[in-house]
């Protein structure tokens, strides 16, 4: 039995399969990456689609693969292993096969993981996004950033890295009016349904306290007065 939860990138799921069988995780993510594999796998999976070989994209089946808890035998392939999860993900997806960007809505909902903690927050969100993509903001997102420099969510980030060009970092200013090139973690069900089915709402910012709270705001001066006051109540995330 083997859980994969929700949030986790690529690298934590070859970790898992790594040493629950006998396979290296090097062998897991080459596996997981190798181009011949994954075109076969179009065949049998619609929502695989030609965006994922964007030569930028560090592991192709980020965000694809569904969290969930799975039985395999001991000596299931890391293939077998694959395959069952993007069966579950088609499950999960069957309810959207007339979308015609799929990547884009995997892409929303990996953000939307990441930064909310439930569905309520998570459609509110990807308004949010939606709005400051339609007024060409950048997203501004800082778990995008992690991503790009593939550091875990631990500490801070660097005005450096805030402002280095990356196409998942979209803190960057090139990235204005841009989405990540790709998913930044695992998604669960009610990801998908944020990202497909947000909130409408009028709000440009958010930001979230340690207790995973969001404020929502229409303008940076409101924004940066509420984080102001989650500091001063002791209520930063850091």
């Amino acid at each position: 039995r083997i859980t994969f939860k929700e949030g986790k990138r690529i690298t934590d799921y070859a970790k898992v399969i790594s040493e629950k069988l006998d396979v290296s995780y090097e062998e897991v993510i080459n596996t997981m990456n190798d181009t011949n594999y994954l075109k076969s796998l179009q065949q049998d999976y619609w929502f695989l689609t030609n965006d994922i070989f964007d030569s930028r994209i560090y592991y192709p089946l980020e965000g694809y693969l569904a969290p969930d808890t799975y039985e395999f035998s001991k000596d299931s392939s890391v293939k077998e292993i694959i395959q069952v999860m993007l069966d579950q993900t088609a499950k999960n997806l069957s309810s959207y096969r007339s979308l015609n960007n799929i990547h884009k809505y995997i892409t929303l909902a990996s953000m939307a993981e990441l930064e909310g903690v439930n569905t309520k927050d998570r459609k509110m969100i990807v308004g949010v996004f939606n709005n400051r993509l339609a007024a060409n903001m950048n997203l501004g997102s800082d778990v995008t950033t992690y991503y790009a420099f593939q550091k875990p969510m631990t500490g801070d980030l660097t005005a450096k890295e805030f402002a280095t060009s990356n196409p998942y970092n979209t803190r960057a200013s090139d990235m204005a009016g841009k989405l990540p090139v790709g998913p930044i973690c695992s998604v669960s069900k009610s990801s998908i349904e944020a990202s497909i089915n947000p909130t409408t709402n009028d709000y440009y910012y958010f930001v979230a306290d340690k207790n995973g709270k969001i404020y929502y705001n229409k303008t940076s001066s409101g924004h940066l007065q509420t984080i102001k006051e989650i500091k001063e109540a002791g209520n930063w995330i850091w």
